[in-house]
Parts: C-alpha cells; structure tokens; sequence
C-alpha cells in the first residue's frame, strides 16, 4: 500500500491574511500587490478570485514575492 503525502493549503482573504501575519502585511499593501499584479498573482496560483471574494496562497505569495516580482509593475 502506498502513502501519499498531501499538502493542505491554506487561504486566506485579505483582511485575515494581514490579522495573521501583520508584520509582513498590511491590508492596504495587499490590496495594492493585488491591484498593481493580479493577472501575475492568478497565474502563479497565489491569488483565486471566487466572484468578489479574494483568497490568497500565502505560500506561493511568498514565493512569489522571493522571486523578485514585486519589483515590476504588472
């Protein structure tokens, strides 16, 4: 029988993202990323849009924010 190792990922809205980890976050910077790379964030999977509501990965978004690409504007 083989195991399989399933990751859990973890969403979060904007406001409880910034409730959860406030020394990284800001609601108003998250909500700026968001407007300013978006389209960036979807694509990397960091950021789902459910009809109004955001949910964000926080971990991708630290990938991604690692990687440097907050630098360009989107």
């Amino acid at each position: 029988m083989s195991t399989q190792t399933k990751q859990t990922q973890q969403l979060f809205t904007v406001n409880t993202l910034a409730d959860y980890d406030p020394a990284a976050f800001t609601k108003g910077g998250l909500r700026h990323l968001i407007f300013q790379h978006g389209e960036e964030l979807e694509a990397v999977g960091a950021v789902i849009r459910l009809g109004a509501k955001i949910l964000i990965d926080r971990e991708r978004l630290l990938d991604w924010l690692r990687e440097g690409n907050a630098r360009r504007r989107g």
